[in-house]
């Protein structure tokens, strides 16, 4: 992370203030992540990474199976603590969190900056634990002593105009270039350094004492103007946190992550993030998922490393075969077509010098024969061809044995893929369940969301806005009737025996013909009507008044069970339901819901599944229904539900799927 980076990422940090620290894990090397709970956040992780990064993370991390002695110290000493600050200190790469508890004040700085660390200050700035000891020219990090932070830089958010020119100016006796000047000497580094040069119209590499009045002022403004949401520490005035990304090939590479755009990155793409920590998170996540991905490739290899080096020699062993064959077969040919030629050749070595081997090359050929004196021409043609013979045993051998590898190799690969596979299931397991000591898969925490209230029984709202509530059972009829029907409400119920009960909540207004219909189609859609393969049914309303427990002198109503007084009012409705995810809504995401399957109830849906009554063999039952409709939103939607939360929407009895 740059100084800038740090900068924003501590401006939003400021909403954990009053947080409270409930634990300390030490996953990596120099790494901690504190596990942190807001009341109004609920459970937060803040990464901290000593010499990289600073943010908030919404993947999970299992732990180590026996802590740190570094988070050990942190659970004792900081645990049940609050944030009661969090600052950076004079635009450094230095962050200072600050810990109150009931018995003591303490810090945990964490310098960002190259060979970092991360350190446990009281509050006379002592040292109490490093996460490592060490010692430099200018400072200690040993306990015990005073704190040093490293030497700071100026400061760009708050230098003047005339600092700036001086320190041009004395840069080397003006003789660096302004590009380094800034990214250096004020702690920019090289992106801003050279995006501010862009907005004040200045070339890079002129020489920074050099630079007219009016061009420092300039750069003085493309300070101003880039790192106004830094200045401002607002949220509010944070424009665009992005990652940069980069497609090659098949792949999409996260180049950079920043708070607000720069024009070196005009042309990339881009993805924007709510939050300039989510980006971040998204960014260093993506870097650690590869190096994941790297290091299980890497003991892929290894496994299957010694068949495929012994693949390989064969493979060059065949090629080498196959040449000497034929070079052999070309030899043996070449004697028979130039026979006279040779002999005569052979006739004139013969009365210089008596050799039993000759070796010769003839006019317009490459290859060299090896002839044997002692023996006829047409012995030495069938040595070549019995030669030939043997490369070509040679290599009908290897080719068995590289075949009989092949097979090796692709089973090896596939076991070794396997078992990766399986490995990372039950990492995966492990880290969901949140055992310690699982290695790391890149994996999104699950935000639970709070369900509402009404979430407790089926319910889908009408076209007109009005909530319709419908009991699962005798226990959940009984607890809508006394607890949430209320006298101006609407009641439906079939007269088919285990009918659910249907409440709408009216509120004494007045609700429209269309919506009187959807809540009758849901409430006889719930009945044994469907059970029992009807296509229509009839179901009555009344207000809540003529709902009552009390039976007739004399008389008893068994549990679920209510006595209707007064006039009713009846509906024809047809029985069908749609499955499906609602629309995302304001700080509401998709919801699983059931709904009658009318057009304006699948306006409301992002992907559904439409039911009717089924009572053929070919129809499928609840259970395996449940389990199809669970692989529906895995596939099209890419969302996992859970098959008891699909159960409890079903009908009952058996159903056909209409569409989906």
């Amino acid at each position: 992370m740059s100084n800038v980076d740090v900068a924003v990422v501590v401006a939003e940090l400021q909403d954990l203030l009053g947080a409270r620290l409930v634990k300390a894990y030490q996953p990596g090397r120099d790494e901690i992540r504190l596990r942190l709970h807001h009341k109004e956040r609920g459970s937060l992780d803040l990464i901290v990474e000593a010499g990289r990064r600073i943010h908030l993370t919404k993947y999970k991390r299992p732990s180590p199976r026996m802590p740190s002695g570094f988070a050990m110290f942190l659970r004792k000493h900081l645990g049940g603590g609050r944030i009661s600050k969090i600052r950076q200190l004079d635009f450094d790469r230095i962050v200072e969190i600050s810990v109150e508890r009931w018995d003591k004040k303490l810090k945990l700085v964490a310098e960002l900056l190259p060979r970092g660390n991360l350190v446990v200050v009281d509050e006379d700035e002592k040292i109490v634990l490093p996460l490592r000891r060490k010692t430099f020219s200018t400072r200690k990090i040993k306990i015990g002593e005073k704190y040093e932070r490293p030497p700071s830089r100026a400061n760009p958010l708050e230098m003047s105009e005339f600092e700036l020119a001086e320190l041009f100016k004395e840069a080397k006796n003006g003789k660096k270039e302004v590009v380094k000047v800034l990214a250096s000497e004020l702690s920019l580094g090289g992106l801003y350094a050279e995006e501010v040069c862009r907005r004040a119209g200045v070339e890079k590499g002129n020489y920074a004492g050099e630079l007219a009045e009016s061009e420092i002022t300039a750069v003085r403004a493309a300070l101003s103007g880039l790192f106004e949401p830094v200045l401002t520490s607002g949220k509010s005035k944070l424009k665009a946190p992005h990652t940069v990304v980069e497609k090659r090939g098949e792949e999409k590479l996260k180049l950079d992550f920043l708070p607000f755009e720069l024009s070196v990155y005009k042309d990339k793409e881009k993805v924007f993030f709510g939050s300039f920590n989510d980006a971040a998170d998204e960014f260093f996540t993506t870097q650690i998922a590869k190096e994941q991905e790297e290091k299980a490739k890497g003991a892929r290899e290894e496994a299957v490393g010694k068949h495929s080096r012994i693949l390989k020699e064969q493979e060059a062993a065949l090629r080498k075969f196959k040449v000497k064959e034929e070079e052999s077969v070309k030899k043996g040919e070449l004697i028979y077509a130039r026979y006279n030629e040779i002999e005569n050749i052979l006739r004139e070595i013969g009365k210089n010098k008596k050799r039993k081997t000759v070796k010769l090359t003839l006019p317009n050929t490459s290859l060299q024969l090896e002839i044997d004196t002692s023996v006829s021409l047409h012995k030495n043609a069938s040595a070549y061809y019995e030669k030939a013979k043997v490369f070509r045993k040679k290599r009908a051998g290897v080719q068995r044995a590289l075949a009989e590898m092949k097979k090796r190799l692709k089973a090896e690969t596939e076991k070794a893929k396997e078992k990766e596979q399986a490995r990372t299931r039950a990492e995966r397991t492990r880290a969901e369940k949140g055992e310690e000591g699982a290695e790391w898969v890149p994996r999104k925490k699950e935000v639970r969301r709070k369900e509402e209230w009404y979430e407790k029984f089926r319910w889908f709202e009408t076209s007109d806005g009005f909530l319709v509530l419908a009991g699962k059972d005798a226990t959940t009829n009984e607890i809508l009737v006394k607890k949430h029907l209320q006298p101006n409400d609407l009641f439906f119920h079939t007269q088919a025996e285990g009918a659910p009960v249907a409440v709408v909540k009216t509120g004494g207004k007045e609700i429209s013909e269309e919506g009187l219909r959807e809540a009758a189609q849901f409430a006889a859609s719930y009945s044994n009507l469907w059970k029992y393969g009807f296509y229509e049914g009839e179901c009555y309303c009344v207000s809540g008044e003529q709902v009552s427990k009390t039976p007739p002198s004399g008389e008893y109503i068994k549990k679920g069970s209510f006595v209707v007084r007064g006039k009713r009012r009846y509906f024809k409705a047809a029985l069908g339901l749609c499955v499906g995810l609602e629309k995302e809504k304001e700080k509401v995401s998709g919801r699983l819901v059931a709904c009658p399957s009318t057009d304006s109830q699948r306006e409301k849906l992002e992907k559904f599944v439409e039911l009717e009554p089924g009572s053929g063999s070919g129809d499928l039952e609840k259970n395996e229904l449940s389990m199809e409709i669970v692989r529906f939103f895995a596939e099209r939607a890419e969302v996992k539900v859970a098959q008891e939360k699909v159960l409890s929407l079903l009908p009952p009895g058996r159903s056909r799927v209409k569409r989906k």
